[in-house]
């Protein structure tokens, strides 16, 4: 009898508890983020660059980012880039507020980034609010959305998702989920990137509204 009243107590305590989880939303959001904030490329030290391209068509840039600080999980990135003489890259680089170039007109520039074990979001949008880049568990169709304090939405939506290793990084092939973003950057359409449950953000693609792309294989 003991072991009845104690199995039927179980099951009334989890419909309870599921029921809460669904009244009072504590269910995650999309841009909540949980996870390890140990990870070993989001520490101070840690050092990337990555490969410029416009079209099929690589450019000479001397490019270097390096984490210069992590706070529970939030990282400080900076990146420079010498693309001052570049003069393909001129008339992308007008869409950069100026406050991203030193006063010799190269990129000199810091970004935060929360990077854990489950995924990354940034903090670029006007109200610095965290936004969800990826979550490593999601799957293709969910969506990261983010409503500014002007009203407007920005959604970033998961459209592929490897079952294999196909994504050339490097030296190596990797699995990768992608996600592309709606843009509110007058001059660019789209935006796409990849990312790696182990790598991180791994490849950031601009689609501009001519069609033409300018992208970057992050090592």
């Amino acid at each position: 009898m003991k072991k009845i009243f104690y199995l039927l107590l179980i099951v009334t305590l989890s419909v309870v508890f599921t029921s809460c989880d669904q009244l009072f939303g504590s269910k995650e959001g999309p841009n909540d983020l949980g996870g390890n904030t140990n990870v070993d490329y989001a520490q101070p030290g840690s050092t990337f660059t990555g490969s410029i391209k416009i079209g099929d068509n690589y450019l000479d840039v001397i490019n270097n980012m390096a984490v210069t600080k992590n706070d529970n999980g939030i990282a400080t990135i900076h990146i420079n880039a010498k693309t001052k003489d570049i003069t393909q890259l001129q008339p992308y680089l007008s869409l950069l507020p100026p406050s991203a170039f030193d006063d010799s007109g190269n990129i000199s520039a810091d970004f935060k980034l929360k990077i854990t074990t489950d995924g990354i979001q940034d903090y670029f949008n006007k109200d610095g609010k965290a936004h969800t880049i990826v979550k490593y568990n999601s799957n293709v169709g969910d969506k990261y959305q983010l409503t500014k304090s002007d009203g407007t939405t920005i959604t970033r939506t998961v459209t592929g998702k490897d079952t294999s290793d196909v994504f050339p990084w490097g030296l190596y092939l990797i699995k990768t989920i992608t996600v592309e973003q709606d843009s509110r950057i007058p001059g660019i359409s789209k935006i796409i990137m990849k990312a790696n449950h182990k790598f991180g953000l791994v490849f950031i693609s601009f689609v501009m509204d001519d069609n033409s792309i300018v992208s970057s294989v992050i090592l």
